[in-house]
């Protein structure tokens, strides 16, 4: 299996499937309405939010390599660094990335999600002026 070249969000979102459009799109103006600092950019297929380093992404089930097979992962590229006091994040098997897996729109938590993603921003910031140390 190959990964999907896209490189705008259009031609992504029309790509997968619809139930997963509905969870990514709503996700994605969380993060960009919150953070507009954060810059889109696609890797493996899928959005990835920048602004020091990569802080967040979404990564719908159609595309390969997800892992899932419904819905979609809400990642964090240095999840092993969130503190996960809401409770959502699950590592897997992975040493770095934490994920949020998400079947339906309702299971979209915002309060939490911008509480975790807040955090995020601040691990970015503070790894890109030195100040916090990898566990």
């Amino acid at each position: 299996m190959k990964f999907a070249r896209f490189s705008e969000f259009d031609s992504f979102i029309e790509a997968i499937t619809p139930s997963e459009q509905i969870i990514c799109v709503r996700l994605r103006s969380l993060i960009l309405d919150n953070f507009p600092d954060l810059k889109e950019k696609f890797a493996y297929g899928a959005p990835f939010y920048h602004r020091n380093a990569r802080v967040c992404f979404l990564y719908p089930a159609s595309l390969p390599y997800s892992g899932i097979s419904t819905g979609v992962s809400f990642g964090f590229n240095k999840g092993y660094l969130l503190s996960n006091e809401q409770g959502l994040l699950d590592m897997g098997t992975r040493k770095e990335v934490a994920y949020i897996a998400l079947q339906h729109e309702k299971d979209i938590n915002e309060a939490a999600f911008l509480e975790i993603l807040h955090e995020a921003v601040l691990i970015d910031s503070e790894m890109s002026s030195g100040k916090k140390k990898k566990r």
